[in-house]
C-alpha cells in the first residue's frame, strides 16, 4: 500500500444534512474502496463489530478512536442520525438511559421487545426507504445519493419535501450476517407497487408523516406520562360524544380515517371497522398497563387533534394541574389550596375544580354582570382576583345567568363550527360530503349532534360519493 492510500484510510467522510448512520457507513465503505462489508466493519469497530443492524444503532462505544472527532460522540449520533429517539417520548424516564447504553454496547439485547415493537402489531422491521426526487437532487448537489433520516421513520410514507410515495429497498438487510453497504439507486430500490394516493389519502398520509417528524424532533426533550396521555384522550373524546350513538359515530369516523392509511406499510393493522376502532379507543383510554408504540399514539393524535402541537398543548394544560405549588402554602392559604396529587389511578380532568370561595355582594354582582355580557371566567378571575374555581362556580349560583350563559356559549360554538365547515368546503372545492367529513371529523361530529338540520342542509349542496379528485367522473 502506498502512502497516499494509507492516508486515505485515515480520513472520514462527513455528515450530509438529514443523513442516517447507515448511509454514512455506506459512503465510508465506498471511500475506502473495500470490496467486503466485513473489511469496513473491521476498520470502523477495530474488529469488534459483531452483528450489525440497520434500523437501531449498536456497538457505538467500540467505534475507532478517531471517529468521534469527525462524527460526534455516540449520544449525538443516536440523537441526530438514527430513528431510535422517535420511540423515546412515550417511554419512561428510566428506560431511555438503558436504551442509549444498549446502543453503545455490542449486545443490543431485546431492545425491540422493550420498546413494545414485537407486540405492537406495526412490525419490528424498518426497511430502508428513498425518494427518487431526493435522489436526483442529491446527485446534482453532492454527486451521490444517500439515505435520508426523515424517510426512514415508521409511518412516513410520503417524502416530506416532494410528497412522493417512498420506495423501499429491494433487499432485506435486516437479517444478521447479511449486511451490505449500498446507497439508494434504481437497482437497490423495489419497483413502486402502491397506487397513487387520492387527495384524501395523500392528505391523511401527510398529516401522519408530519406528526411522526414532529415527534422525532421532541425525542430527547419530552416524555409523556401514560396516565396523563390517557386523560387527554378521554377529555378530547368527551367533548365529541355524550350518548352511545355519538360514541358509535366517533368510532366510525376514526375507522374511516384509519382506512385511508392502512393500505400502506406498516399501517396494515389499523382498524377499518367501527367495532375495531372502538376497541382501539377503549384500549388507549383505559388505565395503561404498558407503553404503546408511537405509531398507535400518532394515529389517534392526528385524527383527534389534527396535529401533534395541539395534543401537546392539551397535555401541558392538564399536566399543569398536577404540578405542586412553586412555594410552600401558608396556614392561612391552606383552605384554598388545590390538591393535585391523584389518590388513585384516576387523574383529574382539565375541568377539575377546587373548593370555591363565597363571594361578597360587591364582587358577586359585577362579576355576574360581566359573565352575562359574555366575559370568560378567566377574564373575571383576572379582574377580581378570585380563584378560577370560584369564577367557574358563578353560573350555577344564579340559574337565570346560567341559562343565558349556556345559550351564549351554544351560539358562539355554532358560529365557530359553522365557520370552520364553510372554510373547509371552500378550501376543498368540488369535494364530496364524505371527503369533508374525513377532513374535519370532530367538527362534523359536533354539528351532527348539535346542529343536525343545518348540517344536512349543507351536505345536500355537496357532491355525493367520491369527488373528482378521488376518481369520480364529473357530470
Amino acid at each position: 500500500m502506498n502512502s497516499s492510500a494509507g492516508q486515505s484510510r485515515d480520513l472520514f467522510v462527513r455528515w450530509f444534512e438529514d443523513e442516517t448512520l447507515y448511509s454514512l457507513c455506506c459512503r465510508q465503505h465506498k471511500f475506502l474502496g473495500n470490496l467486503k462489508t466485513s473489511d469496513t466493519l473491521d476498520w470502523l469497530f477495530s474488529r469488534h463489530h459483531g452483528t450489525t443492524t440497520l434500523d437501531f444503532p449498536r456497538n457505538l462505544g467500540a467505534l475507532t478512536t478517531q471517529a468521534p472527532s469527525a462524527w460526534g460522540d455516540p449520544t449525538s449520533i443516536i440523537r441526530e442520525h438514527t430513528i431510535l429517539p422517535l420511540f423515546f417520548p412515550f417511554q419512561s424516564d428510566q428506560q431511555i438511559p438503558e436504551l442509549v447504553q444498549s446502543a453503545e454496547k455490542a449486545d443490543i439485547g431485546a431492545i425491540k421487545y422493550r420498546l413494545g415493537l414485537l407486540a405492537g402489531r406495526f412490525g419490528a422491521e424498518h426497511p430502508l426507504k428513498a425518494c427518487t426526487a431526493c435522489m436526483a437532487t442529491d446527485l446534482d448537489i453532492h454527486r451521490v445519493a444517500f439515505w435520508h433520516l426523515s424517510h426512514q421513520y415508521p409511518g412516513v410514507v410520503l417524502c416530506p419535501i416532494h410528497g412522493l410515495v417512498l420506495r423501499e429497498s429491494a433487499v432485506n438487510y435486516q437479517w444478521p450476517g447479511r449486511l451490505h453497504f449500498a446507497l439508494p439507486c434504481d437497482d437497490v430500490l423495489a419497483p413502486q407497487t402502491a397506487s397513487v394516493p387520492s387527495t384524501a389519502v395523500h392528505e391523511a398520509l401527510q398529516r401522519l408523516g408530519k406528526g411522526v417528524l414532529d415527534l422525532a424532533s421532541y425525542a430527547m426533550s419530552r416524555r409523556f406520562n401514560p396516565m396523563i396521555v390517557r386523560s387527554v384522550y378521554q377529555n378530547a373524546l368527551t367533548r365529541l360524544c355524550i350518548t352511545g350513538q355519538d360514541r358509535t359515530l366517533i368510532a366510525t369516523s376514526f375507522s374511516e380515517y384509519a382506512s385511508l392509511l392502512q393500505t400502506y406499510a406498516p399501517l396494515h393493522t389499523l382498524p377499518t371497522t367501527t367495532q375495531g376502532a372502538e376497541a382501539v379507543l377503549k384500549q388507549l383510554t383505559r388505565n395503561p398497563c404498558g407503553y404503546y408504540t408511537p405509531l398507535k399514539h400518532l394515529t389517534i393524535i392526528t385524527w383527534l387533534f389534527g396535529r401533534l402541537e395541539s395534543f401537546i398543548e392539551a397535555y401541558d394544560r392538564l399536566e399543569g394541574l398536577l404540578q405542586p405549588p412553586e412555594r410552600p402554602i401558608t396556614q392561612q392559604e391552606a383552605p384554598l389550596a388545590v390538591t393535585v396529587a391523584p389518590m388513585t389511578d384516576e387523574l383529574p380532568s382539565e375541568n377539575t375544580l377546587c373548593r370555591p370561595e363565597k363571594l361578597k355582594p360587591e364582587i358577586r354582582d359585577p362579576a355576574l354582570k360581566r359573565l352575562m355580557n359574555g366575559d370568560s371566567t378567566d377574564s373575571i378571575t383576572a379582574k377580581f382576583g378570585q380563584p378560577i374555581c370560584t369564577a367557574n362556580g358563578l353560573p350555577s349560583s344564579a340559574p337565570t345567568i346560567l341559562k343565558l350563559r349556556a345559550e351564549q356559549l351554544q351560539q358562539t360554538a355554532l358560529r365557530e363550527h359553522r365557520s370552520k365547515w364553510h372554510d373547509t368546503v371552500l378550501a376543498h372545492s368540488g369535494a364530496s360530503a364524505k371527503s369533508i367529513r374525513l377532513e374535519i371529523p370532530g367538527i362534523y361530529a359536533w354539528l351532527y349532534r348539535n346542529d343536525r338540520v343545518w348540517l344536512l342542509a349543507q351536505t345536500r349542496y355537496l357532491r355525493c360519493g367520491k369527488s373528482p379528485s378521488e376518481g369520480a367522473q364529473t357530470p
